[in-house]
C-alpha cells in the first residue's frame, strides 16, 4: 500500500488558477469538485478573475448558491455559464 498523504495543501491563488483552467477547458465536473472544496474550506473570493467578470464568478459559486436556496438556474442559464 502506498504512503501517499491523504490531503495536500495548495495556495489559494494556485487553487483559483486550477479552477479557472478546468472551467475554461469545459471540465465542469472537476471544476465543481475544486470549487466545492475551496468553498467548504472558507473561500471568500476567487483570485485571478478580471474585475467585472461576473459570468466566471457566478459559475464558481452557482452550486453553492443553488444548494443554499438563494438562486435557481434554468438549463439554459447553466449552459451559458458552463461555456
Amino acid at each position: 500500500m502506498s504512503d501517499n498523504p491523504t490531503h495536500y495543501k495548495f495556495d489559494h491563488e494556485v487553487m483559483s488558477m486550477i479552477w479557472v483552467a478546468l472551467h475554461e477547458s469545459g471540465l465542469e465536473d472537476l471544476a465543481q469538485v475544486v470549487s466545492d472544496t475551496m468553498i467548504t474550506q472558507g473561500c471568500q473570493e476567487l483570485a485571478g478573475v478580471a474585475d467585472g467578470d461576473a459570468t466566471t464568478l457566478l459559475a464558481f459559486w452557482k452550486n453553492f448558491l443553488e444548494e443554499k436556496g438563494l438562486v435557481h438556474f434554468s438549463k439554459t442559464d447553466i449552459e451559458e455559464l458552463d461555456g
